[in-house]
């Protein structure tokens, strides 16, 4: 069986074209990256979580965490942060659970990365069963909006 090059030049050029078309239709800025365990290493924010839950959330086996933070490049070289923490309420006594809550906390904002100001876009709660932490929010009125400056933040992106 003999290999002709000039078959394979066709397969070659819809390859490419194909290839072509995926990348228009999703370019590079468009995928997400994780940060999470990065941001968890890092920084405090893991921390700061935990001592939140720790003054609100209920239980003997109660828990705060960060579940996952992503990044995304925006058209005018901002980056879009996503973040998700989770607040669980938990009572455990002997082998029986008594109440297993979590409530779940996203934040979006955005990130200038020279200057390294990361802006509070929204903040939304799921799973509240008793508005604790949506009345906390609420009460803080200046979370969205707030500026908070990351330090070496280009290293994250």
């Amino acid at each position: 069986m003999s290999y002709n090059i000039m078959n394979s030049v066709p397969k070659l050029k819809y390859s490419l074209l194909i290839l072509s078309i995926i990348f228009l239709l999703n370019p590079p800025q468009a995928y997400s990256k994780d940060i999470t365990a990065k941001v968890i290493k890092d920084t405090e924010l893991d921390e700061r979580i935990s001592l939140f839950c720790e003054a609100y959330c209920v239980g003997n086996k109660k828990e705060g965490t960060i579940k996952s933070i992503t990044v995304k490049k925006t058209d005018d070289d901002d980056y879009k942060v996503f973040g998700k923490a989770a607040l669980r309420n938990r009572q455990v006594t002997g082998d029986y659970t008594l109440y297993d809550k979590i409530i779940f906390v996203n934040s979006i904002g955005i990130l200038n990365p020279e200057s390294c100001e990361l802006r509070v876009e929204d903040v939304s709660v799921e799973n509240d069963f008793q508005n604790i932490v949506t009345n906390l929010i609420k009460s803080n009125s200046d979370v969205i909006g707030k500026v908070i400056v990351v330090p070496d933040c280009k290293s994250y992106l």
